[in-house]
């Protein structure tokens, strides 16, 4: 019990020793805590201090948590789950040092240093190997999301979800695991925080006045239709998304015909809440569109198509609205080639997660996602959320049919 105590006040005791602080009270005589982004780490030391003490702050950071550890394990020899709460109570330290009034930096360098050691763990001395389409997929995800945002929390964010749903796939559940599985979990809590601390996800939503941008953010509950195809048989679920079409479409065949109803849900409430796009005055609206998408899909394809052509549309194109309008820069047609990139990437993540439920290889959902990425961008008369999920899983079905032939 005392080798367990002492092993995790050691680890709280090196995490404490912060050398951005020290750094900047030698150096400058200032609290690094108090400057730049107020955080007590590597980058803000770059920022302020430069790239000198920068690197002796990220090569202690990253290592004091790895430390601890490995002191606990070969000095006080203890239990595994012991030996990693000494190295979370360095991040503890970090975070809370006891001389600065309980206030340092995130942690982030720590922890990110025991989930490589961690990583190594798993992959080096377990011999858990990942697949190499897992391994091709992050790489691309980790290439596009950089090249769109050039931020290190928006990649964080995009990417420590998926590598967390392949561990969980590929690696046995244990404490190694679970202590992985905890240290993406904080750190994709601190990427959020910080989007939201230094808005770096910016949307101008003066490009797009009176746009409802609500109907962006509920645009992955359309992926319900996907979850029920698993537990309902087709003509149960078309009966459904029938239902719910129809409502719709008797709400958008009022509107067009009744000028007074019309300018109420379009213009009168635009001030309290936006619900309809100034386009679909007098028009049917893109809600029912992606109804009917959806209700042909599941109609005209066999399951695992229309699965997929769904979550090209759904995640597609929550992806280009959210990157397109934060990093969007480069024309290409009426859209942007960051949103379109990002279009195809958020089909890929979604449709390769799908695949190991679907039966579909990894080569037919990168077509697809493709296809639905070209089909976005070009300047077709056909509204997003039918053109999408028909021509990707009409060329998936064909192809699935000329290959069992």
């Amino acid at each position: 019990m005392i080798n367990n105590i002492l092993a995790i006040f050691i680890g709280y005791l090196l995490g404490s020793i912060l050398p951005a602080y020290i750094f900047g009270k030698i150096l400058k005589g200032i609290d690094i805590r108090k400057v730049g982004t107020f955080n007590a780490g590597t980058t803000n030391v770059k920022r302020e201090l430069g790239i000198l003490p920068a690197i002796p702050t990220a090569i202690y950071d990253t290592l004091k948590g790895i430390i601890s550890i490995l002191i606990a394990q070969k000095i006080f020899h203890t239990p595994i789950s012991i030996s990693y709460l000494a190295g979370f109570a360095t991040a503890l330290g970090h975070i809370f040092p006891f001389y600065l009034n309980f206030r340092g930096g995130q942690g982030a360098a720590t922890l990110t240093g025991i989930l490589l050691f961690n990583l190594y763990k798993i992959f080096i001395v377990n011999k858990t190997s990942f697949l190499l389409t897992d391994l091709i997929i992050l790489l691309i995800a980790i290439l596009l999301i950089f090249y769109i945002s050039k931020t290190q929390e928006v990649l964080s964010i995009t990417i420590l979800p998926l590598f967390s749903y392949l561990l969980i796939l590929r690696v046995p559940f244990n404490w190694l695991l679970i202590s992985t599985l905890i240290i993406i979990t904080y750190l994709l809590i601190i990427g959020i925080i910080n989007i939201v601390r230094f808005d770096l996800i910016k949307i101008n939503k003066e490009k797009l006045p009176n746009f409802p941008f609500w109907r962006t953010f509920i645009r992955p509950a359309g992926f319900s239709f996907v979850i029920l195809s698993f537990f309902l048989n087709k003509i149960t679920l078309l009966t459904l998304i029938g239902a719910v079409l129809l409502l719709f479409f008797i709400f958008d065949l009022i509107r067009i015909f009744h000028d007074k109803v019309d300018r109420f849900f379009v213009k009168d409430l635009k001030d309290i809440f936006i619900i309809l796009k100034e386009k679909e005055t007098k028009r049917i609206s893109s809600m029912t569109i992606f109804l009917l998408g959806s209700f042909l899909s599941f109609l005209l394809f066999e399951q695992k198509v229309a699965v997929l052509a769904i979550t090209f549309l759904v995640f597609g194109d929550f992806f280009a609205k959210i990157f397109g309008l934060a990093y969007g820069k480069r024309r290409f047609f009426n859209k942007t080639l960051e949103g379109t990139l990002a279009h195809f990437l958020g089909s890929l993540i979604f449709g390769y997660i799908l695949s190991n439920h679907l039966n579909i290889s990894i080569g037919l959902i990168f077509l697809g996602a493709i296809i639905g990425a070209i089909v976005e961008i070009l300047p077709f008369n056909i509204d997003d959320n039918l053109s999408v999920p028909l021509f990707s899983g009409a060329l998936i079905s064909l192809i699935l049919k000329m290959s069992s032939k």
